[in-house]
């Protein structure tokens, strides 16, 4: 069945807009319940509820579309495109009660894993990121662009997001969240947060090793239609990716200082 990318990006954005509804009932509900899945990481049952809501809107939008997502995994009927997504990027901020989580739906194309769309959902900040090959990208219909600045120093430098320590020790980048010490404006922003700031200019790039399949396709599709460069390199974790994303220049300044 052949698909306009345009509807495909109508259906995306109306998938994480009923996904808000359950992840917002449960935001700082005391009796929400918390989990640790095998890999240490936590889940909550707003994550549970809210993938399940996403897959039943795409689903019905696209039934010949496959789905992956984090909690549910995937399920291969062999489509050419495929959805991924991830129903609460920063499970840990959602959990804790900071608004800065989202919902991510990405659309690829299987057999070249090219990202063509996607959308980051901001729902306790009330942003909507959206956009996909040749349709631009925009937050709440507002167009967004990447900024052409580079790192520079002092209170004029872009600031440069970077994940928790943690994320790089486990990813085997010993040594790397120390390199980035000298940035002068360092700040630890992370998840699909610090992605949207960065589509939208605020700061210059995001450093984030780590990155799992769900984490990754939505903003690879916006970074590449915003103007912006996505650096990536395998993982020393299995199956996942380490990046670097923003404005082209502090990327590549970033990964001199890296020496990834």
């Amino acid at each position: 069945m052949a698909h306009d990318l345009s509807d495909l990006l109508a259906l995306a954005i109306r998938a994480a807009d009923a996904a808000s509804v359950p992840i917002l009932a449960g935001f700082r509900d005391p009796r929400l319940a918390l989990e640790r899945k095998g890999d240490g990481s936590v889940v909550t049952e707003a994550d549970q509820a809210a993938e399940r809501v996403l897959r039943e809107v795409l689903q019905a939008g696209a039934p010949d579309i496959d789905i992956l997502g984090e909690e549910e995994g995937f399920v291969d009927r062999g489509s050419e495109l495929r959805w991924v997504v991830d129903p609460i990027d920063g499970t840990i901020s959602y959990s804790r009660g900071i608004p800065l989580f989202g919902t991510l739906v990405g659309l690829e194309r299987r057999a070249t894993g090219e990202a063509l769309l996607g959308v980051i959902s901001l729902p306790a900040l009330g942003e909507v990121y959206a956009g996909g090959q040749g349709l631009g990208v925009r937050c709440n219909d507002v167009p967004v662009r990447i900024a052409d600045v580079e790192l520079g120093s002092g209170h004029a430098s872009s600031i440069v997001c970077a994940g928790d320590p943690l994320w790089f020790e486990e990813s085997g980048r010993h040594g790397a969240h120390a390199a980035l010490a000298d940035v002068s404006l360092l700040r630890g922003y992370c998840d699909c947060f610090a992605h949207a700031l960065v589509l939208r200019g605020s700061v210059g790039a995001s450093v984030d090793p780590g990155l799992a399949p769900w984490d990754l396709c939505a903003t690879a599709a916006l970074v590449a239609e915003a103007g912006g460069r996505l650096f990536t390199t395998p993982s020393a974790q299995p199956g996942r990716t380490d990046a670097v994303l923003g404005a082209p220049r502090v990327v590549e300044e970033l990964l001199e200082r890296l020496g990834w």
